[in-house]
C-alpha cells in the first residue's frame, strides 16, 4: 500500500504498527484490501477510507507534498526509536534533513531581550556547525531559533501542529515559506488540518524525538517548552536548560528543569561540545585573531573588517575570551593575550 493509503487505515481504525505493516505488506492497495476482507478490516468503512486518501494525494501533489510512512527509509531512525513514533510523516522541502544530526531549542513565546539573544546565539552557533535545527515555529524563541539557523546559512526543520500546508502562525508565513526552500516543514497531521489547542503537545514530542538533545531557552512554568523537555527525557535523550533571572516568571520553568538534573547550558561552546563538533574551522579562527597582528581594535572596527552580524561578532569575542586568545582593554579595545 501507499504510505497515504497506510495512514487513512490508521486514522479510521487506529490500529497499531504490527497490524498496519502486516496490511500493508498484503495488500498493494486499499482496493485489494477491501476484495480480500481479511478479519482485521472486517469493521472498516472502506468507502470513507478510501476517500479520505484520495482526498490527501490529491492535496499533497498540489502542494507537492511527500509523506513518508514508518516502515519507509526516508523516515527519521531517532523518531522511529521513539515510544509513539508517528505513523506517517508529511514534509515539505529537503527530508533528508529529518535524519541528519539534530539539536531541538525551544522556549516561550513571549520572550524577553535575554531570551531573543540567547536563543539566536545558540542557534546560531549550532546550524554554522552543522547540526539542523529543530523547532515548532511558534512566536518568540521558536521564531528566532529557525531564524538565526537560516542567518547562519544552516538548516533548520519546523514541525508543526497542523497540516504542513498550513502555516501556523499565519503570520509567520514569510519564514515558514523560506524553512520550505532551505530547510523542511514536518507534521503528522493530515494536509489541511488547522490549528487546534490539543494537537500541539502532539507536535512537541515529534520536535523532542527528531534530536538527541533538546534545549530550553527562557521557559515560564506552564510553557508548552516543558511538555517538549518532558518527551525528550522519557525517551531518554538530553536535555539542556539555560540559566536565568530567579526573579522573573520566564525563568521559572528553566529554573525547575535544572533542579530536576537538566544539563545547564551557559554559552553556545558547551552545546557543541556535546555534540563533538566545532562552531569553525581552525583556519576561519585563524583569520579573525590575525586582524589583531597589528594592534588592539574597537568592536566597530572588527564588525567592519569582517563583515558579519555585531551580534554574532560579539559571541565569537566572547569565546575567545573564555579561551584565554582575547583580552578585553580597559578602554574597550580588543587584543590577543600575550602581546
Amino acid at each position: 500500500m501507499q504510505p497515504v493509503e497506510v495512514f487513512a487505515l490508521w486514522k479510521f481504525g487506529r490500529y497499531d504498527l504490527e497490524t498496519l505493516k502486516n496490511l500493508s505488506e498484503a495488500f498493494d492497495s486499499l482496493e485489494e484490501a477491501r476484495k480480500a476482507k481479511p478479519f482485521q478490516l472486517e469493521r472498516t468503512d472502506f468507502d470513507a477510507v478510501q476517500k479520505f486518501a484520495n482526498r490527501q494525494r490529491e492535496l499533497a501533489e498540489k502542494v507537492k507534498a511527500k509523506i513518508i510512512s514508518f516502515w519507509d527509509e526516508a523516515y527519521p531512525p531517532l523518531l522511529r526509536e521513539s515510544s509513539s513514533p508517528p505513523v506517517v510523516l508529511f514534509c515539505l522541502g529537503d527530508e533528508k534533513l529529518l535524519k541528519k544530526e539534530c539539536v531541538s531549542i525551544v522556549g516561550t513565546r513571549r520572550m524577553t531581550s535575554y531570551g531573543k539573544k540567547v536563543s539566536h546565539e545558540m542557534a546560531f552557533a549550532a546550524a554554522q556547525a552543522g547540526l539542523v535545527v529543530v523547532s515548532g515555529l511558534a512566536f518568540g524563541i521558536d521564531s528566532c531559533a529557525h531564524g538565526a539557523a537560516l542567518e547562519a546559512c544552516g538548516k533548520t526543520v519546523a514541525v508543526l501542529g497542523t497540516g504542513v500546508d498550513v502555516p501556523y502562525p499565519s503570520s509567520n508565513r514569510k519564514l515558514y515559506e523560506r524553512i520550505v526552500q532551505e530547510g523542511c516543514v514536518v507534521s503528522e497531521f493530515p494536509l489541511e488540518t488547522k490549528a487546534l489547542k490539543q494537537n500541539f503537545p502532539m507536535r512537541n514530542r515529534i520536535v523532542a524525538g527528531l534530536s538527541r538533545a533538546t534545549v530550553v531557552i527562557e521557559a515560564p512554568k506552564d510553557s508548552g517548552a516543558l511538555i517538549t523537555a518532558g518527551f525528550a527525557a522519557d525517551m531518554g535523550r538530553d536535555v539542556f536548560a539555560v540559566p536565568a533571572d530567579i526573579d522573573k516568571a520566564s525563568s521559572e520553568g528553566c529554573n525547575w528543569l535544572l533542579r530536576m538534573g537538566a544539563i545547564p547550558l551557559t554559552h553556545p561552546s558547551e552545546l557543541l561540545e556535546y555534540y563533538g563538533l566545532s562552531g569553525e574551522s581552525s583556519q576561519e579562527r585563524d583569520e579573525i585573531l590575525k586582524l589583531f597582528s597589528n594592534g588592539p581594535l574597537m568592536f566597530d572596527e572588527i564588525v567592519s573588517v569582517l563583515k558579519m552580524d555585531p551580534a554574532n561578532v560579539l559571541v565569537k569575542l566572547t569565546e575567545y575570551e573564555l579561551a584565554g586568545k582575547l583580552v578585553k582593554l580597559e578602554d574597550g579595545r580588543y587584543h590577543i593575550l600575550g602581546r
